[in-house]
Parts: C-alpha cells; sequence; structure tokens
C-alpha cells in the first residue's frame, strides 16, 4: 500500500522552495516559523543547545554555514545564518538550508519522537506544508 503522506524531507524542501524570495530570506522565515512553537515546549535551554548542534553537525558537510555560534540572541543566529546563505549560490544555499533542517529535525525526531515532530513541523510551516499536495510529492 503505497502512502500519499510526504516524508519530512519533502516538506522541508516544499516550505524552502514555496517562498518565492531567496533561500537565505524563506531559511529566516521558516526558522522564526518553527522556533516559538517548539521553544514553548522545550524552553531555549532546549533549543539552542539542539541549533547549535545542528549547526555544528551541517558544517562537517558544509563548512561555509559555520555563523557566530557565540551570540546569545537567538535572532541575531538566526540572521547569522541568513548572512552565510547569502554568500552562496542558490544551489549551494539550498542544500546547505535542507541539511540544516533535516539533521535538526532528526535529532528532534530521535529525542521528543517522530509524531511530535511532525505535529510541530506541520503546525509551524501550516501554510507552507498545506498549499503543496501531497500527490506531488510521490514518485
Amino acid at each position: 500500500m503505497e502512502t500519499t503522506e510526504p516524508t519530512r524531507d519533502q516538506l522541508i524542501e516544499a516550505a524552502l522552495t514555496h517562498h518565492s524570495e531567496t533561500v537565505a530570506n524563506a531559511t529566516l522565515q521558516l526558522w522564526q516559523q518553527l522556533a516559538p512553537p517548539l521553544i514553548s515546549i522545550i524552553g531555549e535551554g532546549g533549543f539552542n543547545p539542539l541549533y547549535t548542534r545542528s549547526l555544528r553537525l551541517v558544517c562537517r558537510r558544509h563548512p561555509w554555514m559555520a555563523p557566530e555560534l557565540t551570540k546569545s540572541a537567538l535572532q541575531e543566529r538566526f540572521t547569522d545564518l541568513q548572512a552565510c546563505l547569502q554568500r552562496q549560490d542558490a544551489s549551494q544555499a539550498l542544500l546547505g538550508s535542507l541539511a540544516l533542517f533535516t539533521i535538526f529535525l532528526d535529532v528532534l525526531a530521535s529525542l521528543v519522537g517522530e509524531e511530535l515532530t511532525s505535529h510541530l513541523l506541520h503546525s509551524a510551516w501550516r501554510k507552507e506544508t498545506t498549499e503543496t499536495p501531497a500527490k506531488d510529492f510521490q514518485k
């Protein structure tokens, strides 16, 4: 039986490409949508290390994605990430952003479970994930 539910990777890619602006701006907007509901559940003390760890892991494959990790304000971290993405061509920026979201959400799912991660993702990115019909994700 074939499922019509898109995978998490497909949801991330759909959310990033849903926006008409640059990958860097779309990434910033998606982080700004995802962080608050997640912080309300795991707190900033849970979110910040998870985000920082994900950045460190993604830098293994995309060393140019090493924004300043010592800044305390979450908003500054996202704008630093945006600046890193803006310095790359569109395809590299997309690959880096996809990798960061994938790593972050994989680690989150390992901590809180796939069901809660999926619920958070759909809630935070409601517009981006509901405007792309599931049939568009089938191969």
